[in-house]
């Protein structure tokens, strides 16, 4: 997620600790790369009303439960999507049942920084990472954003591809991982790094299947399963979604991976591990993704 790009629409995002309760996605701009075959066919875009937030306070003064989010409850209906983010600051709801973007609303962060990447929590609040290096939370309801007190420029981790994993199978506590030169755990009460080990590919956007965490790299269209207390690489997919420099994103639903590539509109591939098959679901999607996230509440299994 960085380069050339054109004003476009989409949103991802990826969650948050203290009163907060995941591929993500990250982008870079260039060249698109598709999978396999089947006619163009342009998203369903509702645009809705999309409302440019003014910032209220910060998270390290406020809190998030004193700006009014997030849901005051874990795995609510809302969180169990995929949310992407645009090119052009818009979140966006993403339901791959009916492949359409609903826009939640203009994430009005107090920066002029692109962004970059995202994560969502289970409790509907995205992390959202600028190419400043600075973190953001923003309500997946209705794409309010606060400032956090992270301070950005740690070596490695200047910008980082981000998701949350579960930290045990039948656990509903999560840990939020980002991926810069090396994997580590970022605690979002103190902000501090857990470096886990370094990384097989470059570029990593993550996400997880429960505890499973998982990451994917445009550069080789990989998709790996990553040992999240060292780094090592567990399982390696191969899918079609390749590209040098695109925008992309990158996140699980219903135990698939769904992927998001493009240089001025994104191309959606959904990759299924079962059956080892790569499948173009939207040719163009209308708008540039640039993040992509699902909480860990989202379903991991086929919905039937």
């Amino acid at each position: 997620m960085r380069n050339s790009r054109r004003p476009l629409n989409v949103a991802n995002l990826h969650g948050i600790g203290l009163a907060l309760g995941l591929a993500a996605a990250t982008s870079w701009l260039a060249t698109t790369s598709g999978c396999a075959a089947g006619d163009e066919q342009i998203a369903d875009v509702d645009s809705g009303a999309p409302v440019e937030p003014e910032p209220q306070g910060s998270f390290s003064e406020a809190g998030a439960e004193a700006a009014g989010f997030p849901y005051s409850d874990e795995c609510t209906e809302e969180t169990k999507q995929i949310y992407v983010l645009a090119a052009d600051k818009g979140l966006y709801r993403f339901y791959p049942e009916t492949l359409k973007f609903v826009l939640v609303g203009m994430v009005g962060c107090p920066t002029t920084s692109s962004t970059f990447s995202m994560a969502v929590d289970r409790r509907g609040t995205a992390w959202v990472e600028f190419q400043d290096g600075r973190l953001f939370i923003v309500d997946t309801r209705d794409a309010r954003c606060l400032p956090t007190a992270f301070p950005p420029g740690r070596k490695g981790f200047e910008t980082f591809g981000m998701g949350y994993a579960l930290n045990a199978p039948d656990s509903t506590e999560e840990t939020l991982f980002v991926a810069g030169d090396a994997l580590a755990a970022l605690d979002t009460n103190t902000f501090a790094f857990d470096v886990k080990g370094s990384l097989s590919f470059s570029r990593n956007e993550l996400t997880s299947i429960g505890a499973d965490l998982y990451g994917f790299s445009p550069f080789s269209g990989a998709i790996t399963g990553y040992d999240k207390t060292t780094g090592a690489p567990k399982v390696t997919y191969r899918t079609t979604a390749l590209g040098e420099r695109v925008a992309f994103a990158f996140t699980q639903w219903a135990g698939d991976f769904w992927i998001f590539t493009g240089e001025n509109t994104s191309t959606v591939t959904r990759y299924t591990p079962a059956t080892d098959t790569s499948t173009v679901a939207v040719q163009n999607a209308g708008i540039l993704i640039v993040g992509a996230g699902t909480s860990t509440c989202a379903p991991t299994t086929p919905v039937k």
